[in-house]
């Protein structure tokens, strides 16, 4: 099969992956015969649908509890830790009093929501929004409502069209690709959400950015001590089943405090210790 054909049935099947069954049900009453789409979608899904179940099946966070306190540099645990992250024996006292806590998933590289193999460049980029308060470092149900919010005031700055002459003259002058003109643009996008979150998501909506921001009001009225944070996972297997579990918390140690504009120094947690 040569390289097009190979691009073509690639192409193909994404589309049917992404039909939704009143699509599916429109074309058949047109008298469309998509049989092999159906069954491609309906095999997608239950791939799906097993990811998850041996996702929830496997996690067991639970088993944490006994290494969230302070540790001792000997410790088994601190020494996995250490050996899972490159971590010095020199620099592993650092680890005794690292606070562990629930790194929820804002968004990560696409192919870590599927199992991989380790290989070379494998991998990829992770935001993780974490808490480092009593209240809300191992809640859930606050970290999943809280990752939301980010993703919809994204959305929401994505979806808002700019208008006014700006816009119409660089689509009649066709300067879309115009660095200035697409920073002004992006700017003016902005404008559409709270201000005291419009640094942070104007830098999450870069793919390529790396950062460490404290969470704003707007995106926190709790009152939590959050923090969303760019990491680069270099091999699948450090993720419990090489992949983001169903419930996109990955725990991990925190080495120092994080600051803004810093990369946080986050330190993985091998998933032998909470998976069953």
């Amino acid at each position: 099969m040569g390289i097009f054909s190979k691009q073509t049935e690639a192409a193909t099947k994404q589309w049917a992956q992404n039909l939704t069954l009143e699509q599916i049900e429109e074309y058949e009453r047109k008298g469309m015969d998509i049989t092999l789409y159906r069954q491609m979608r309906e095999e997608f899904l239950a791939d799906k649908q097993k990811l998850i179940d041996d996702s929830i099946n496997s996690m067991d966070l639970g088993k944490l509890d006994k290494y969230k306190n302070a540790r001792s540099a000997e410790n088994a645990f601190v020494n996995d830790v250490a050996k899972l992250n490159g971590i010095s024996d020199k620099k592993k006292q650092q680890l005794e009093l690292a606070p562990l806590v629930y790194g929820r998933v804002v968004q990560a590289n696409h192919t870590l929501y599927k199992p991989e193999k380790d290989k070379f460049g494998g991998g990829g980029g992770i935001v993780f929004l974490f808490a480092l308060d009593d209240a809300h470092h191992y809640n859930e149900e606050w970290l999943a409502k809280t990752a939301n919010r980010i993703s919809e005031m994204k959305d929401k700055v994505n979806n808002f069209k700019v208008t006014g002459f700006l816009p119409t003259i660089s689509k009649l002058l066709d300067l879309g690709n115009n660095i200035m003109i697409s920073s002004i643009l992006a700017k003016k996008q902005l404008e559409c959400i709270p201000e005291d979150c419009r640094e942070f998501i104007g830098t999450l909506r870069n793919d390529t950015s790396s950062f460490c921001f404290p969470l704003s009001k707007s995106l926190n009225e709790e009152g939590a001590d959050a923090w969303c944070t760019t990491f680069v996972l270099d091999k699948p297997s450090k993720l419990p089943l090489s992949y983001i579990p169903y419930n996109r918390i990955i725990p991990f140690l925190l080495s120092e405090q994080p600051q803004k504009n810093r990369i946080a120094n986050i330190q993985l947690i091998p998933p032998a210790y909470y998976t069953k």
